[in-house]
């Protein structure tokens, strides 16, 4: 695992200044609304298990406006048979809760150096100095090329680095870093690009182009008769966009192109983007945007299907399912795997706006895990109104002034594609 991100990570973490509010504000209840209901929600036990089992806690002021509460829910270990049905735990969970009025940093992601590879919370957390920092967006862990390729919307300052995908559940979680205000939404998203010669829409951002079967050996592009797909990178991307067959346009800042090219592969700079094109669809993007200054579009909407209006201070996740909607309960109780107990990562919010950020433990006999119905219970109990899980399993971590403070699944703390933080 790579202990510092590159100079232009840092660069870039730091080059995202906040400039106006991206999402509309919350309707936030009076400060003393929130306080008496977070005061309920301390007294009050979790949601977990069968009633009346022992349940410890323990609140640790991090910093103005930043808490984390450690609590513990049943005593006596489970066993590897049980651990999957018991209902007497134990569970171990980490709940880190921001005041928006109170605390000073900005919440956001962190994406390392790039999102081709992947870094620890811990060591996400340790780089931006930041008081708390847990996993967000689920991710292509296991991929061997671009691992850290976010599965779902992620958003970073403003700038789409993943687009959302047809998959169940699959949601994102929008952020203002500034105001700290959520939206949680199953959003869609078109991009296009236009010239005099045509218009062209695109399928994907920052995800490597697959070549069409049977064309991979093909040194002209165009003779290839199997459409490929178009895809965008951003300077968040890596170093360099994927090569191989195919074309790539490099555009400047203003969308004027730089080069056009009938392979693919490329030095990105901070202010440069492109698009690459296998298959028969490479002949189109050299056609319609190989040169002068071609128009490029791109929308997200939300599931009311008005355009979601993004700026520099926006930043987003990619989860999958809600958990909480409006103070109701909404996760699926359907059964496989997936809805299984597992480590988990809960963010959500509270009537009041404070922003939640929850692990809890798993496959241990240490700390049980949760389902995804029992991780909506928990997220209620705890005085969220909306609440979303995001990426658990390995991946589910929390740092605290970059070292951990939970226990992740496995021998070792995973690489992750990016983490939610507060930046100073």
């Amino acid at each position: 695992m790579p202990t510092s991100p590159s100079r232009r990570a840092r660069r870039r973490l730091a080059s995202a200044v906040v400039v106006t509010a991206a999402l509309a504000p919350l309707a936030l209840a009076a400060p003393q609304a929130d306080a008496a209901a977070a005061k309920k929600s301390a007294r009050a036990s979790v949601d977990l298990g069968r009633p009346g089992l022992p349940e410890s806690r323990k609140v640790t002021r991090v910093e103005s406006g930043v808490a984390v509460t450690s609590i513990v829910r049943g005593q006596k270990a489970a066993t590897p048979a049980t651990r999957g049905t018991t209902q007497n735990g134990p569970w171990r969970i980490k709940v880190a809760t921001i005041d928006p009025k109170r605390a000073k940093g900005h919440l956001r992601t962190a994406i390392g150096a790039d999102i081709a590879r992947t870094e620890g919370v811990s060591v996400l957390g340790k780089w931006s100095k930041s008081p708390i920092a847990v996993n967000g967006s689920f991710f292509s862990a296991g991929r061997r090329t671009a691992p850290g390729d976010m599965v779902g919307v992620a958003v970073n300052g403003g700038t789409i680095i993943s687009q959302p995908q047809r998959v169940a559940g699959h949601m994102g979680v929008l952020m203002d870093s500034r105001t700290k205000a959520l939206r949680m939404d199953n959003y869609s998203w078109k991009s296009t690009i236009t010239s005099d010669a045509g218009e062209l829409f695109l399928d994907a951002v920052n995800t490597p182009v697959a070549v069409p079967k049977g064309c991979e050996q093909m040194t002209d592009a165009a003779s290839c008769p199997i459409s490929g797909p178009l895809v965008r990178f951003t300077p968040h991307y890596a170093g360099r966009t994927p090569s191989g067959v195919g074309a790539e346009v490099v555009f400047d800042r203003k969308g004027c192109v730089i080069s056009a090219r009938t392979t693919r592969g490329a030095k990105l700079s901070a202010s440069q983007t492109s698009i690459q094109a296998t298959g028969a669809r490479a002949a189109d993007l050299l056609r319609v945007a190989g040169s002068g200054c071609p128009t490029y579009q791109e929308k997200l909407f939300g599931s009311d299907r008005k355009q979601v209006e993004l700026s520099r201070t926006t930043f987003g996740v990619a989860g999958r399912y809600q958990l909480v909607r409006e103070g109701k309960i909404v996760a699926p109780t359907a059964k496989g795997s997936f809805f299984g107990r597992h480590p988990r990562t809960i963010i959500g919010r509270t009537a009041g706006g404070s922003v939640m950020l929850v692990t809890v433990d798993g496959r241990s006999t240490a700390s049980v895990g949760v389902t995804l119905t029992e991780a909506a219970r928990l997220a209620k109990s705890l005085g969220m109104v909306d609440a979303a899980n995001l990426d658990g399993g390995g991946s589910t971590a929390m740092a605290v002034r970059g070292k951990l403070v939970n226990t992740p699944a496995g021998s070792r703390e995973r690489s992750v594609g990016d983490a939610i933080i507060l930046l100073p």
